[in-house]
C-alpha cells in the first residue's frame, strides 16, 4: 500500500477540474490525485436540486471508494471549500488533512443570496457570456497575467447554463458551517489570495480562529482563484501539508 495520502482537489465556481492543472503540474505529488466535478460541470451529468451538503456526501463516498485506508487530503477552493466543510460535517473521519482556500464557513448573507438570484436571472435572460463578463473580473487579481485570465474564461465558457444556475442555487442555500470548525482534528492550511475581494483575508482569519490549529497562507498577487493565478505558491502550501503527513 502506498504510504502517501491520496489528494482530492475540489474546484471552484464557475469552473471545472481543469482549474487544478497548473497547480498539480507544479506540485508533482507521487500519490494518487482525484479531481471530481460538481454536477453539470466538466461533462459531469446535470443533477437538478443538488446541494453543497450532497456534494460533501459524494466526496465521502469517493474517498471511501478510491482511498486504500478510506482517507484523503482534501483541498477545496471557494465552492470546493464549501463542499470540503460539508464533508467535514458529514464524515470527518475521511479527512487526513485539509486545505481550505479562498472560502468561508458562514452561510450567504441576504445580500449575497440576492446577488446569486440576480446572477440566475441574468443567465436566463442574457446568457452565460454576459454573466461571466460581470463575474470573472471580480474573481481575479488585477495582477493576474492575461494568459491565465484567458484560460479561466475558456473553461468557464464551456460550462452549461443549467450547471451555473444549479450551482448558484446550491451556493445560496448552503448552511452555516462555523460550528463545524472546532471539531476538525486533521491538520489544516487556510489559503487566501492577497487580492481576494470575494472571500478576503478577514474571512480566512475567521476560519483560522474557528479551527484553532490551522496555518494561514496568504498568496501574493492572487485573487479569489489563487490556485491558478499563483500555482507555484499554492502548490508549495499544499506540499507542506502533504509532507507533514507523509511517513
Amino acid at each position: 500500500m502506498d504510504p502517501t495520502p491520496p489528494l482530492l482537489v475540489v474546484h471552484p465556481f464557475p469552473l471545472d477540474s481543469r482549474f487544478w492543472g497548473p497547480m498539480l503540474e507544479d506540485l508533482r505529488w507521487p500519490a494518487r490525485v482525484f479531481a471530481p466535478e460538481f454536477p453539470g460541470f466538466g461533462g459531469e451529468p446535470h443533477r437538478p436540486g443538488w446541494s453543497i451538503a450532497s456534494a460533501g456526501e459524494r466526496l465521502a463516498e469517493l474517498i471511501n471508494e478510491r482511498s486504500p485506508d478510506g482517507r484523503a487530503v482534501v483541498c477545496g477552493l471557494s465552492m470546493g471549500g464549501y463542499a470540503a466543510l460539508a464533508l467535514a460535517a458529514h464524515a470527518p473521519e475521511r479527512i487526513a488533512g485539509l486545505v481550505l482556500a479562498d472560502t468561508r464557513a458562514e452561510a450567504d448573507t441576504d445580500e449575497a443570496r440576492a446577488g446569486r438570484s440576480a446572477g440566475i436571472e441574468l443567465i436566463r435572460s442574457q446568457g452565460t457570456g454576459r454573466f461571466l463578463d460581470e463575474l470573472l473580473p471580480k474573481l481575479m487579481s488585477p495582477h493576474t497575467a492575461s494568459p491565465i485570465a484567458a484560460a479561466v474564461r475558456r473553461i468557464a465558457d464551456e460550462q452549461p447554463a443549467e450547471a451555473l444556475i444549479a450551482a448558484l442555487s446550491a451556493l445560496a442555500d448552503r448552511p452555516n458551517r462555523v460550528q463545524v470548525l472546532s471539531s476538525i482534528r486533521a491538520p489544516v492550511r487556510v489559503v487566501v489570495g492577497a487580492d481576494d475581494g470575494v472571500t478576503p483575508i478577514e474571512a480566512a482569519q475567521t476560519l483560522v480562529r474557528g479551527l484553532g490549529h490551522a496555518q494561514l497562507h496568504v498568496v501574493p498577487g492572487a485573487g479569489h482563484l489563487s490556485a491558478i493565478e499563483a500555482p507555484h505558491a499554492f502548490a508549495a502550501t499544499v506540499r507542506s501539508l502533504l509532507d507533514d503527513l507523509s511517513p
